[in-house]
């Protein structure tokens, strides 16, 4: 699944980040005096968007690091599977391998016996079933431990956000 920027979680923060960047009134004890306090000078759209980027960022980064987190564990689970998968696969093999010899022995200890052309059909023929009958029984086995592992997909985590562009400086008019 390919993340995107616009999604809900990333919308969910800029709507927060602007709600905290658009407060910036104090909130004073109930038992102050008033005094004169200097007036706060509103936030500007390229602070807005600045603070917007920065809230985009941090969700950017927490996304990436905890989908890396992810795969990372789902990897070793693989790993340790496709090991155990192999282990359970060898001796399957192995046997497979020690009935191919066994067959090959039996057929050219046949065809060194047989004066025949009949004998030597013979000789190959059952060396061709019992070929088939030990592949057989591989597939069987290699059926019976089941699919093997899946390795996970890496994660994409989307692209960075862009920041948001500085403002052109204002033009001073002459006198």
């Amino acid at each position: 699944m390919k993340a995107s920027f616009i999604n809900p979680r990333n919308v969910a923060l800029l709507v927060a980040a602007g709600l905290i960047a658009g407060t910036g009134s104090a909130m004073a004890a109930e038992t102050a005096a008033p005094t004169a306090s200097p007036t706060a000078k509103p936030l500007t759209d390229y602070q807005k968007a600045k603070a917007a980027y920065s809230a985009a960022v941090d969700a950017y980064i927490s996304n990436r690091k905890s989908s890396q987190e992810q795969y990372k564990v789902a990897h070793e689970a693989f790993t340790v599977a496709r090991k155990s998968y192999g282990d359970a696969r060898k001796p399957i093999l192995e046997t497979f391998k020690a009935d191919l010899t066994a067959a090959k022995t039996a057929r050219d200890a046949a065809l060194a016996a047989a004066t025949t052309p009949e004998a030597k059909l013979a000789a190959n023929t059952a060396h061709k079933a019992a070929v088939t009958a030990a592949t057989a029984k591989r597939d069987a086995a290699i059926t019976a431990l089941g699919a093997a592992p899946v390795e996970p997909t890496k994660p994409v985590v989307g692209t960075r956000p862009t920041p948001p562009a500085k403002p052109a400086p204002k033009a001073t008019t002459a006198k």
